[in-house]
């Protein structure tokens, strides 16, 4: 049996980023034939290449800025990001919060006078509340009013999470919401657009190979390779073994794991019953895609990154264009688009045919596609865990496992095995920090 000083589970991001800076005196185990987990571009109809919904680089911390700029050098384009919102038959640019011009009237007073009495209620007789807000309904009824709630906050969030909002943190919103002030929602009423809110609006995309160039280009940077097609059945945290798919066993004294943490709990032996009862408590939404690439000109969506519905008369919560980001990722004369859906389709799952036509009826409804397209594949996809649920039961359960982890020395990280929400920078720093803390323990 060979011994490791460090063993890692998956080769997406964070793995890989900590394999990078351990540099040396580990075994990296992936058990899909490529790196990146989520991060990964599959060719789809001989020559689309689709990333597996929106994968954009958005890059604030200095150290990753130079090590992405020197694994892809010269092959990252940036980009200004040009999102809209569907609403009322109109698009309107992202955030919806700072943009509601080209709304109808009466959509907009109701917009503007709910964000009024919720920031000044006195001036309109309404008392303040007397608590802080107890969820994350109530946190967004009081940054922004009743009225934007109405139209895109409550809807999309409840789309996109598959909950209900009250059943969702309050904490939620001061990490993930963009918050205009008044001047600026004013401003985007009257038509005088903030479209550089929030932190993707701008982002960088290679020039070629999909958004796969990032991992395989640090997946190639690597001393020791991973070993792909290797799967991890089982882990036992007191021998310090873990048994691959295959049959054979690796010793290790340090463990780091990416896989989804509830999976991860699953391969242990002998857990805690109070670790397994807050695993069974996590909870995440499962997103569904459909991969599509079109022949034909189209109508409205070209110059459209990705678009946000929050109407609940489309099935989808957002649609996204491969294409219009990156040319190159579709043929000429043809287009591609994500379409992503999450909570209330789970009956229309059992009916995948219906699924694709409805999709289609309301992507023509939105002068996504038109009458005149040709519909060259259409492949449905899914992404479990794809957003954790931040509810109640969030932070002590998974501080309680993690922390637990953490004991039998073992570091969980990254989006799924961190059971957190970030980017692929955020993956990229987990990998960064989990190797540090390697480095640096006796």
């Amino acid at each position: 049996m060979h011994e490791h000083p460090v063993f890692i589970i998956g080769a997406g991001l964070t793995g890989l980023s900590c394999a990078y800076h351990l540099g040396q005196d580990y075994v990296l185990v992936e058990q899909e034939k490529e790196p990146g987990g989520i991060v990964r571009t599959r060719v789809r109809h001989g020559g689309f290449l689709c990333d597996g919904t929106g994968h954009w680089l958005h890059l604030r911390n200095a150290a990753m800025k130079e090590l992405v700029n020197q694994l892809l050098a010269g092959r990252l384009v940036e980009h200004e990001r040009k999102a809209v919102i569907h609403l009322c038959g109109a698009f309107t640019p992202y955030p919806f919060q700072a943009n509601t011009y080209g709304l109808p009237r009466e959509v907009v007073m109701e917009c503007l006078l709910g964000l009024l009495q919720a920031r000044h209620p006195g001036d309109f007789g309404l008392a303040a509340p007397p608590t802080a807000p107890r969820n994350f309904r109530e946190c967004v009824e009081r940054l922004f009013g009743a009225g934007i709630c109405k139209y895109f906050m409550v809807p999309y969030n409840e789309k996109l999470m598959g909950v209900k909002l009250e059943e969702i943190s309050a904490s939620y919103a001061d990490r993930f919401i963009p918050q205009p002030s008044l001047e600026d929602v004013v401003k985007g009423a009257l038509g005088f657009s903030r479209e550089s809110l929030g932190y993707n609006a701008r982002f960088l995309y290679p020039r070629d190979g999909g958004i796969s160039a990032l991992p395989r280009a640090l997946a190639a940077s690597l001393k020791t390779p991973p070993r792909f097609n290797t799967r991890v059945t089982h882990v036992d945290l007191s021998a310090r073994t873990a048994t691959l798919a295959g049959g054979e066993a690796v010793r290790f004294r340090r463990l780091v794991n990416t896989m989804a943490l509830p999976r991860f709990i699953a391969t242990l032996a002998d857990v805690p019953e109070e670790i397994r009862a807050a695993t069974a408590k996590l909870r995440a939404a499962t997103v569904h895609y459909f991969d599509i690439g079109v022949r034909g000109q189209g109508e409205a969506d070209s110059r459209h990154h990705w678009i946000y519905f929050p109407e609940p008369e489309f099935i989808f919560y957002r649609v996204g264009s491969y294409s219009a980001v990156h040319a190159a990722a579709a043929p000429a004369g043809c287009r591609s688009y994500y379409v992503e859906m999450s909570g209330g389709v789970e009956d229309w799952l059992k009916r995948p045919e219906a699924l694709k036509q409805r999709v289609l009826a309301d992507m023509k409804k939105a002068h996504v596609l038109s009458a005149s397209d040709e519909i060259l594949f259409m492949e449905l996809c899914d992404i479990p865990y794809a957003y954790v649920v931040f509810d109640e039961n969030y932070e002590p359960c998974r501080s309680r496992i993690l922390d637990w982890l953490a004991h039998q020395g073992v570091t969980s990280g990254g989006r799924w095995g961190g059971w957190n929400y970030g980017g692929m920078e955020d993956a990229l720093l987990e990998g960064q920090a989990a190797a540090q803390a390697i480095q640096t323990s006796p």
